[in-house]
């Protein structure tokens, strides 16, 4: 359309233009309103509007007059409330006291029943006596159940895990009567042992080695008894080493006895190994210091519970009821006065209040408003008189300011009349399309030149209207038939990527700013549009680009984890080594053991089918045999326990299952699965860790990281003729429901500027010697991902290298990995 088509009443609602457009919102601004000059012309040709008059409605003062009386008379009724009300809890207190009494007594009563269990525990924790301890946890029992009847159920839940506790301790008091009675069991027979062998070597003509020999034999009967009445595990290890050293140079002994002595070599050599088993014992007391340390925390946790019970059942309600009944009484004597008081003073506050009310507030805006009535027959200048409060103040202000803007209005009236021209005149010679669209049916109303050459217009008919819907110019219609509702609902649409067509069949994209205004009184929408044709083709083009670069990171990722089960692989062919290894060795006792016994039954065989079979022929091969196959059993135990070990540590490496384990245990057997590897060299493995840590997680995860990090430092941290130690050791860490996990070592260390890097993918210091640079890049991984935990390295001042791990004692369940 031409210049002179752009009507001057068309008004545009909003503002916005596409990216790269000049902002359009001052000129849609002077387009936005009507022009005011006809207006106010009308105004002044048109009939005054009529004053107000009194309407017979109620005045301000008399409203305010009111609006006092009744405040006053509703906190007259609110005072007579609240002295009722505070009347009614003095009473209510004074029936709370006389209630109180009853319930002193009860509780008393009830604090004697937990005194008398108290007793009844006394008597279960110290007797000695089997059959008074269960007499006295069957009245215990008994007091207990007529205790619950009238008790609360805190008070209950205590009693329970009181008795629950001194239920236990007996129950561990008869395990230790029974662990007792098999410790001077063995005692006996370690006497019965060496009365026989005293028998046989305290004959005053032999030898002093045969002397010697039965003195350490006394020797280990006092061991054993000091083993015995060890009070403390640390005490009762030193006894058993002890035991064994002796044992050890007993056996020496039996190969230096002087001849008398050795015609009895095979009975000494039985009392030996009678005296050799009677170790036992100090597996049996171990076992009894165990269940009195137990006991003793019972013993603690039951007195600790029932103090508690009788403490909290003599004193606690009975002097909290009193103190609330006189709580009341005093705080409602108080309310009383003080509601009185407030009464008083609330009156005379509301008296200064409407004094004050009509005097400044009813005036001034009488004021206000008869100059407010003036300025619509006469737009002129005025100054309202000065007001005491600094609100009205603001207000007369205000009117000042109206009274100016209004004048200036019809003064802006011609200035509006120009500038919608020269709004005309600017949306034609915009350098950006601009189209203007009828909002019913989309029918193209007004276009610019810049449009017109963008949609490939003919020049017949870039400067009529076009008549051509906008439907005819976007590559998908239905775009066009949504528009106009995201315009009534939104009032306006912006940066809306939408591929366009133009008039010659091109197809570009551009993006499209909508704004809703009204043209020529009908709802319209101002469009304009930016061509982003090149903007597509780079983005186009940058897609390509990252779907080939995620497409090698999921070849690359695919690389690692073959990489990573390779490892896993290498890892389980070293535990099939070890546990090689360390199987030979029992077996081949077992093997030797077995040939002999064989070669035993024999000859047996030979000499009994020859007649020659002598009763002491008969004890010599029972003995033999008995022998052999303690030895046999013993060492086929070794192997079965060293298979189990191995097996389990092999399935954890090599699946990922869930599983709950003790993690002292798990980590002994992990180590011994490197054994062979640490044999190999001078450097020692060390383990510190608490037995009461129990870890729910993934053992062969944590398996791969424990045999990783140390197979690195005995690798890594030491010089080829170097004798090193590698210690492991667990503690738990401040935050509950997490441990921290170290592996050191007392080696080179780490250069300072790769310790930044040991943890990247690929990275090694020995490529040449086979190193794949994943162990510490995997170790990261599965601590991170797998056990949901941390992992730091430090390599302190004076040498080594520590690698700390924090992991929560429940691992986390890991989300499913790309495929």
């Amino acid at each position: 359309m031409p210049a002179s088509g752009m009507p001057e009443k068309g008004r545009i609602a909003d503002g916005g233009m596409a990216d790269g457009a000049p902002d359009m919102g001052s000129m849609t601004g002077a387009a936005a309103t009507t022009r005011p000059g006809g207006m106010a012309a009308s105004r002044r040709g048109a009939a005054p509007p009529p004053r107000l008059r009194p309407s017979g409605k109620p005045r301000l003062q008399t409203a305010a007059a009111a609006l006092v009386g009744t405040v006053a008379l509703v906190l007259a009724a609110l005072a007579a409330v609240v002295g009722a009300a505070l009347l009614g809890i003095v009473s209510i207190a004074e029936e709370a006291r006389q209630q109180t009494v009853p319930r002193v007594v009860l509780q008393q009563r009830d604090a004697l029943a937990a005194a008398q269990l108290g007793r009844l525990a006394e008597v279960i924790l110290n007797s000695h006596d089997r059959g008074r301890r269960a007499t006295a946890l069957e009245e215990a029992e008994t007091l207990a159940l007529q205790f619950a009847e009238r008790a609360d159920r805190a008070a209950v839940e205590r009693l329970d895990r009181a008795l629950a506790a001194v239920r236990y301790s007996n129950h561990r008091a008869d395990l230790i009567d029974s662990l007792s009675n098999s410790v001077r069991e063995g005692l006996g027979a370690v006497d019965e042992v060496l009365a026989r062998a005293t028998r046989l070597l305290a004959e005053p003509d032999k030898a002093i080695q045969d002397y010697a020999f039965l003195s350490n034999l006394y020797q280990l009967r006092r061991l054993y008894g000091e083993a015995v009445v060890a009070d403390t595990p640390e005490l009762l290890g030193a006894r058993d080493q002890e035991i064994l050293t002796l044992i050890r140079a007993q056996r020496a002994l039996l190969d230096e006895l002087s001849p008398a002595a050795a015609a009895h070599m095979e009975e000494l050599v039985d009392l030996l190994q009678r005296i050799s088993d009677a170790r036992t014992l100090t597996d049996l007391h171990r076992g009894r210091l165990a269940v009195q340390r137990q006991m003793r925390q019972d013993i603690d946790t039951a007195h600790r519970l029932l103090r508690e019970l009788a403490e909290g059942l003599a004193s606690g309600a009975a002097s909290s009821a009193l103190a609330t009944a006189d709580r009341i009484v005093d705080y409602g004597r108080r309310a009383l006065w003080t509601g009185i008081i407030g009464v008083g003073a609330t009156f005379l506050v509301l008296l200064g209040v409407a004094v004050l009310l009509l005097r400044h507030v009813v005036r001034p805006v009488r004021t206000l408003s008869d100059l407010l009535q003036r300025l619509p027959d006469d737009p002129q200048p005025v100054t309202p008189p000065r007001a005491l409060l600094e609100e009205f103040d603001r207000i007369g202000q205000a009117v000042t300011r109206f009274a100016g803007t209004l004048v200036a209005l019809h003064a802006q009236a011609g200035a509006l009349r120009t500038g919608e021209a020269r709004l005309g005149t600017i949306l034609h010679s915009a350098p950006f399309p601009i189209m203007i669209a009828r909002r019913s049916d989309g029918v193209i109303l007004f276009a610019n030149a810049p449009t017109g050459e963008l949609l490939a217009l003919p020049p017949s008919v870039r400067t009529e209207a076009l008549r051509l819907g906008l439907a005819d110019f976007l590559d998908d219609p239905a775009e066009a038939m949504a528009l106009p509702a995201t315009l009534y609902r939104l009032n306006r649409a912006t940066s809306i990527e939408t591929r366009f067509r133009s008039a010659d069949g091109r197809v570009f994209w551009g993006i499209l700013t909508a704004v809703a205004m009204e043209y020529e009184g009908v709802g319209a929408m101002f469009l304009a549009v930016q061509d982003m044709s090149l903007r597509k083709d780079a983005e186009n083009a940058l897609r390509a680009a990252k779907e080939e670069a995620e497409a090698a990171l999921t070849d690359l990722q695919r690389t690692q984890r073959s990489l990573v089960q390779a490892e896993k692989l290498a890892s389980l062919g070293a535990l099939v080594a070890g546990v090689a290894h360390e199987i030979n060795t029992p077996v081949g006792i077992g093997v030797t053991a077995s040939s002999f016994l064989a070669e035993e039954v024999r000859k047996f065989r030979s000499t009994m089918s020859e007649g020659n079979l002598r009763r002491r022929d008969l004890e010599s091969f029972m003995d033999r045999v008995q022998e052999a196959s303690a030895i046999l059993l013993a060492n086929l135990e070794r192997a079965g326990t060293l298979v189990n070990s191995f097996k389990q540590v092999a399935v954890d490496q090599t699946s990922e299952a869930r599983r709950s384990f003790e993690l002292r245990g798990y980590l002994e057997d992990v180590l011994g699965s490197l054994a062979p590897h640490v044999k190999r060299t001078r450097h020692r493995v060390s383990l510190v860790c608490p037995d009461d840590i129990v870890m729910d997680g993934y053992p062969g995860a944590l398996s791969q990281v424990v045999s990783n990090l140390v197979i690195n430092a005995l690798t890594h941290a030491f010089a080829p003729d170097q004798a090193g130690a590698v210690a492991v050791a667990v503690r738990a860490d401040a935050e509950e429901g997490w441990i921290l996990l170290e592996v050191a070592d007392d080696g080179a260390g780490i250069p300072f500027d790769l310790r930044e890097r040991v943890f990247e993918p690929f990275f090694t210091t020995r490529r040449g010697d086979g190193g794949s640079g994943l162990g510490l890049h995997i170790v990261h991984n599965i601590v991170v991902g797998t056990l949901g935990g941390a992992i730091t390295l430090a390599c302190p001042a004076e040498g080594g290298c520590r690698f700390t791990l924090r992991l929560p004692l429940q691992a986390p369940v890991p989300l499913p990995g790309p495929a």
